[in-house]
């Protein structure tokens, strides 16, 4: 038989006991109920999700490397675009995942534009992240000058960005008209494959293996879940480069170890749509890298890092959906003078010829060559749980870690080459250092830099103030 307390009864010190804890009891349910009461009161959190295939039928140019001689001669992973949708309250934001080296603000932002205007979405929105591969095609006015082009293989590329536009539009389409209730949970793994690739040797920075420098192997996820419980996209993240393909693979269309982790992770979770985010970094390579199998031997680690994560209890995310964006202004030191460019136009290297070529238009138009740089910038951030950091470019991985620290509180998810890749975004000390990321780099874009040590300050202010908007909304 139950036996009540009456605290009546009870001795001095256990009545006293008692009423402290139950004022310790009521005191909690005081403090937790404008978290009860803010949560009941917020719409629930929607997604929808979207996938378009966009392989390329034939042989196309691939992106990425100058040193490729001809087209592709066959594929071994499927290229995909796509998308998912968030909605929370009137805020919604949509996430591209592309299977592609890079894109252009000249390739990318009329489309983004159309797209954003026939839905509603506004400024920053629709947010298109490049995974980077370098085993996907060529796309018009993107880094066009890197390849020996024949009138043949721009036509081929012609079409071919045509038809991702079109997938692109059909995808983001989609994922908005699939949008409907979904619960949310975030976590974080690690893989061990990414290896700073700046080695110092004397006076001179060269691509390798710099095993003391810094890195990012951290690999963030976020379960997306229908009310049924069932698994509807699993998000996932890691600040490498895609270039593990090399060698005799070289012609090999493929979306890289990324694209192996996917087919890995939605073998494992049937029904569930695997999408990659790219992170911050910029100056890591896949170690190791230069064929086919470690591609696919890296994809297997992120996989696993990610299984991992789902396999043990996740942090909740709820709450309501809030978006901040903006474009920076990044300046470039002073350009050289006009003799110095009439000189590099006589250069022995194609690419050093190419920009000074098309500086000297400028100039001989009566336009100056270009001062600075506008890169796009956001904070997206859901609930108290999760916040995107989110830029344009192909950002260094100081960036990453410096916002990690920053905005610690914030949980960061950090996603790089976002909106459009105008070009490497080196940080103070890689501008200091010097080498590929910070200066050479820029012959490729058709630019004259480098960038001014001001930068780093400018983005760190920049991305502070988003995401003080969005936790303070």
């Amino acid at each position: 038989m139950k036996r009540s307390v009456d605290i009546r009864n009870c001795p001095r010190g256990g009545k006293s006991l008692l009423q402290k804890l139950l004022r310790v009891v009521v005191f909690g349910l005081l403090a937790m109920a404008p978290f009860s009461v803010r949560a009941a009161s917020e719409p629930p959190l929607e997604a929808g999700v979207a996938v378009r295939d966009i392989t390329p039928e034939g042989p196309i140019w691939l992106a990425g490397y100058a040193a490729r001689k001809h087209s592709s001669e066959k594929v071994d992973s499927p290229l995909m675009v796509q998308a998912i949708a968030f909605k929370g309250g009137d805020e919604r934001v949509v996430l591209v995942a592309l299977d592609n080296c890079e894109v252009s603000h000249a390739f990318i932002a009329p489309a983004v534009q159309e797209l954003s205007a026939k839905h509603n979405l506004r400024p920053g929105a629709l947010v298109v992240v490049s995974s980077h591969t370098h085993s996907a095609p060529v796309l018009e006015h993107t880094l066009t000058s890197m390849y020996n082009l024949s009138p043949a293989d721009e036509e081929q590329i012609h079409k071919y960005s045509a038809f991702l536009k079109l997938k692109l539009a059909e995808a983001v389409g989609a994922a908005l008209a699939d949008l409907k209730p979904a619960r949310l949970e975030h976590g974080v793994g690690r893989a061990t494959f990414a290896m700073n690739r700046r080695v110092y040797n004397g006076d001179r920075i060269d691509f390798g293996e710099n095993p003391d420098g810094p890195v990012d192997r951290d690999v963030p996820v976020l379960k997306v879940l229908g009310t049924n419980g069932a698994v509807r996209a699993i998000l996932f993240g890691y600040a490498c480069h895609g270039t593990s393909i090399a060698g005799e693979d070289f012609y090999i269309v493929s979306g890289d170890y990324m694209a192996y982790a996917r087919q890995h992770l939605e073998a494992h979770y049937p029904g569930a749509t695997a999408i990659y985010l790219t992170g911050m970094g910029a100056d890591s390579n896949p170690s190791p890298r230069g064929t086919l199998l470690d591609a696919k031997r890296h994809g297997l680690e992120l996989a696993g890092a990610v299984a991992g994560v789902l396999g043990h209890p996740m942090r909740q995310v709820q709450g309501a959906l809030k978006l901040a964006y903006d474009e920076a202004e990044l300046p470039f030191a002073d350009p050289p003078p006009r003799e110095q460019i009439e000189k590099d136009s006589k250069d022995g290297d194609v690419y050093t010829r190419n920009r000074a070529t098309s500086s000297l238009k400028l100039l001989d138009a009566g336009q100056p060559l270009p001062a600075s740089m506008k890169l796009p910038l956001a904070a997206i951030r859901v609930g108290d749980a999760l916040t995107f950091v989110v830029m344009g470019g192909e950002d260094v991985v100081d960036y990453g870690r410096r916002f990690k620290r920053i905005f610690a509180a914030d949980h960061p998810w950090l996603i790089g080459y976002a909106y459009e890749i105008p070009c490497y975004i080196p940080s103070v000390r890689i501008l200091k250092e010097g080498g590929y990321e910070a200066q050479s780099s820029l012959i490729y874009y058709g630019v004259y830099g480098p960038f001014r040590a001001s930068i780093e300050g400018i983005l760190v202010k920049k991305m502070s103030e988003l995401v003080g908007k969005v936790r303070n909304q």
